[in-house]
């Protein structure tokens, strides 16, 4: 009886380490989320630009004088023809009644001297004199007749006035700023790219996307419009781009110069380049203490095996270029990089 229930008890003790063993090799199979090594050469930047005006203009009278009638204010919408501004116009029309009166009498002077000449009444001299005094009457005419129509600033196209530069009642001179127009349906964005980053707009197929800070979450397409191709005083490559995406509504987004946008810049630089570029997910990249170099874990037959990789830049907020340490469609962990070992047993649980 006693041998029985010693055996009976060694059978149980082995069949639990049996299952105590078992238990402890399933645990170092490690469930990882791989993903799919591809060759790609397109590199994604960001950066912060202002949108800017296409047309604006300091408006100026050509005429001195002051102003009796200033109806706009700042921020004011303006339509093409409105009126701006006006100044006290006596003393010009006083001038312009005079100028009309010797240009008629120039006219008719001309007129009858020309029939004098017909019959030989007078000489070609005094004819000569009166056609001389009719131009310079007619052209101080068309002067005077100009500074009257001067008298009112009209505006070139529709706008909203950004800065009135002078008050109502005040004095100003031939030249002098008085308002500032802007056209705000015409708008292009401005924001420079370092120098290092000019090969990115010297690609032929570039994608451009603005978000507006005013209007979070929406994503608008655009097109670039002219950039210099080398640096202003050190300070960058000045790069302009226009909306050109349809659900752009002015109605419903009053973008206006001066906001401030985010700009993803979307540039195929495979052109450029001897090799193609890797494309993987940044969480994929783990270094070590001890040194400086990057590496992934490649998948290999359920096992895993450290590979160091070379990094040429992010190409953007998720991923990163490789330049060497993987091929096309090789396999690799994006998540628990750190707690993996080398030649660890793992199984796929998702594929991104």
């Amino acid at each position: 009886m006693k041998k029985i229930y010693l055996t009976t008890l060694l059978v149980t003790f082995m069949a639990m380490s049996c299952g105590q063993k078992k238990e402890k090799n399933e645990t170092l199979v490690r469930p990882v989320k791989t993903t799919t090594a591809t060759s790609q050469s397109v590199i994604r930047k960001d950066f912060s630009g202002i949108v800017e005006a296409v047309e604006y203009v300091k408006l100026a009278f050509r005429v001195s004088g002051q102003v009796i009638d200033l109806p706009v204010s700042e921020g004011q919408k303006v339509k093409k023809g409105a009126l701006i501004a006006a100044i006290d116009p006596r003393d010009i029309s006083l001038q312009h009644a005079a100028d009309k009166a010797a240009y008629e009498t120039a006219v008719a002077q001309l007129e009858r001297n020309k029939r004098l000449l017909s019959r030989q009444a007078i000489s070609v001299q005094e004819y000569e004199i009166s056609k001389a005094n009719y131009q310079k009457a007619k052209s101080a005419y068309e002067l005077s007749s100009n500074n009257m129509r001067d008298t009112k600033l009209i505006a070139p196209f529709d706008g909203s006035i950004e800065t009135r530069l002078v008050e109502n009642y005040q004095r100003v001179n031939a030249g002098e700023g008085v308002v500032q127009l802007v056209n705000t349906q015409k708008l292009q964005i401005k924001f420079t790219v370092p120098d290092a980053y000019l090969y990115l707009l010297r690609s032929k197929e570039q994608k451009y996307s603005v978000e507006f800070d005013t209007y979070k979450g929406k994503i608008f397409k655009a097109k670039l419009e002219e950039y210099l191709d080398i640096s202003t005083s050190g300070t960058g490559i000045p790069v302009t781009i226009t909306i050109d995406d349809p659900a752009f509504d002015r109605a419903l987004y009053d973008v206006k110069p001066g906001f401030t946008c985010n700009i993803k810049l979307a540039s195929e630089v495979g052109p450029f380049l001897k090799e193609k570029f890797i494309n993987i997910p940044l969480s994929a990249i783990f270094s070590e203490s001890e040194n400086q170099n990057t590496y992934v874990w490649v998948v290999n037959q359920n096992k895993v095996n450290r590979r160091k990789v070379e990094i040429y830049t992010p190409t953007d907020e998720a991923n990163v270029l490789l330049t060497s340490g993987l091929k096309d469609g090789e396999i690799v962990v994006t998540a628990g990089v750190n707690r993996l070992m080398e030649g660890e047993t793992i199984k796929v649980i998702a594929n991104d």
